[in-house]
């Protein structure tokens, strides 16, 4: 497959940043497509969606470090797995916030790998609170400084939706952060 994505990419450069990227993380990409399907034909085309859509963003992609690509090809991984699970009949009519009830997880998950980054001890601490795709795009935003339609794209939903999930997401942590200092002044 990897000759398959670099004859995709325009320059040397982009290949040889591909090729890294692909031989070091591929590994983790399947086995945590694989634990979210549990079925072999899925992951792999989960990881394949994930590639091409890492392809489709190179310029962001190429220039991340080892550990924040990692962190982000996971997320990308997970939403890959939901577009195909949602996709499937056994769970087509599910909602999206409640797909991850049908998806084991007993792993850290990903977005507090990430924001355990952060110096921003209430925000962390608050984040296990937001469900799922509230992390997502905040971890996006701000982190990864992604825009509304780069979000978008990602999550399957529109820059609309996008904003209405930050807004609603940053309101809650507000809230929730100001409970821990009602608290702590007691």
């Amino acid at each position: 497959m990897l000759l398959l994505y670099c004859a995709m990419l325009d320059t040397e450069h982009e290949r040889d940043e591909l090729t890294k990227i692909y031989e070091e993380h591929k590994h983790a990409m399947f086995m945590y497509a694989l634990k979210m399907t549990k079925d072999n034909e899925l992951a792999e085309d989960a990881v394949h969606n994930a590639f091409l859509s890492i392809i489709n963003h190179k310029e962001k992609y190429f220039s991340l470090n080892h550990k924040e690509f990692r962190c982000l090809s996971v997320v990308i991984v997970k939403n890959k797995c939901i577009d195909l699970l949602r996709k499937e009949k056994h769970y087509a009519q599910v909602p999206f916030e409640e797909l991850e009830l049908y998806l084991d997880g007993d792993e850290e998950p990903i977005e507090e790998q990430v924001i355990a980054k952060t110096t921003y001890i209430d925000i962390r601490n608050n984040m296990k609170n937001l469900d799922e795709i509230s992390r997502q795009v905040l971890i996006m935003k701000y982190y990864f400084d992604m825009s509304y339609k780069e979000i978008g794209k990602e999550l399957n939903m529109t820059p609309k939706h996008i904003d209405i999930r930050i807004m609603r997401a940053k309101e809650k942590m507000r809230k929730l952060i100001k409970m821990d200092e009602k608290y702590y002044e007691q």
